[in-house]
């Protein structure tokens, strides 16, 4: 039945494209590929390359912190490897987060603080996120201001700032030693499902981590949150190279609203947000600039460079050998703490 579903999701992705070739064509999407520039082209890949060392790095910053010090080369892998199947999986990218953590822990055998290292380091990342999106959404909403100017942005606003403030509060409650896992391996859970006494175990060091983390490290903490800034940044330039390859040219604000368009599309339940990402940059520049034809073949550019990571970070995953199998039994194991 799953299976069914999945294959019901991924024919209404492709449907979803064939309705947009359909509908404008592909005269501009074959121009844009007879236009390729290698020099753009290689800078597109540096670029790329150095934007998933900055995330190790990150979480490297993180891991050091709490007391771990793993390569800087196996932390790459685990995330391509975990981006890769957080792309493919429709979960907002946090199907990646359990390979990131398995691939970490088969290094370091410490379940509770590859756990809280994994966990802090996405926090940090989508502190960096949500800050981001509310000045991306600025400046464009600035930008349209001599325009009939759309609800959409300020709700955009509005809800990145309130998720912000949510994560904000859970952070100071963490730093002030308040448990919020607690209900979740406290006296009541143990009785009630005893079958889950070590995840339960693993859970609460996890949490010992956390709360230790954001009391006596906050210089890493805003050091992390810096370097999220900064790459935020790097993908800015990132994805300008990766269009200028194809001689595609959006303004500042179009290119921030579609880097926050191709973040949104991520609860979309088809894979990898397939046809949700192409028909969000249609819609994009339909309404800015009148031009969907150009929004679906910057969809589809978009679409190149996450199958290029999927591509690339599936083959690391294959190449670590860690099987599904395997995978499931370091989870089980990492549910103990270290002794």
């Amino acid at each position: 039945m799953r299976g069914l579903r999945e294959a019901a999701l991924l024919g209404a992705g492709l449907a979803a494209i064939g309705v947009l070739a359909w509908t404008f064509g592909t005269d501009d999407l074959a121009a844009a590929f007879r236009r390729v520039s290698p020099g753009y082209l290689c800078v597109y890949v540096a670029l790329a390359t150095a934007a998933v060392v900055g995330h190790s790095l990150r979480w490297r910053l993180v891991a050091r912190a709490l007391g771990a010090n793993p390569p800087l080369a196996r932390l790459v892998q685990a995330r391509l490897a975990g981006d890769a199947v957080g792309l493919i999986v429709p979960s907002a990218k946090m199907a990646g987060e359990p390979v990131r953590f398995v691939l970490a822990y088969s290094h370091c055998g410490d379940g509770p603080r590859t756990g809280a290292g994994v966990t802090i380091d996405r926090i940090i990342e989508a502190m960096g996120s949500l800050l981001c999106t509310v000045a991306y959404v600025a400046v464009f909403a600035h930008a349209q201001s001599a325009q009939s100017q759309p609800d959409s942005t300020q709700v955009l606003i509005i809800a990145a700032l309130v998720l912000l403030v949510a994560v904000a509060i859970l952070l100071e409650l963490l730093r002030r030693g308040v448990r919020p896992l607690a209900p979740l391996y406290g006296p009541s859970a143990r009785r009630r499902f005893p079958q889950l006494a070590g995840w339960m175990d693993g859970l609460r060091g996890t949490e010992d981590h956390l709360v230790r983390f954001f009391r006596d490290h906050k210089a890493a903490f805003l050091r992390g949150l810096l370097a999220s800034l900064l790459i935020e940044g790097l993908a800015i330039v990132e994805y300008q190279f990766l269009l200028s390859t194809f001689a595609i040219q959006l303004d500042l604000p179009t290119l921030l609203m579609a880097l926050v368009t191709s973040g949104l599309v991520r609860v979309a339940p088809t894979p990898a947000g397939l046809g949700a990402l192409e028909a969000g940059q249609v819609a994009l520049l339909e309404v800015t600039t009148g031009q969907g034809e150009i929004g679906f073949v910057v969809g589809i550019v978009m679409r190149l460079h996450e199958t290029l990571l999927t591509v690339v970070g599936l083959a690391v995953l294959s190449l670590s050998g860690v099987s599904l199998g395997r995978a499931r039994r370091l989870m089980r194991s990492a549910a103990r703490p270290a002794g």
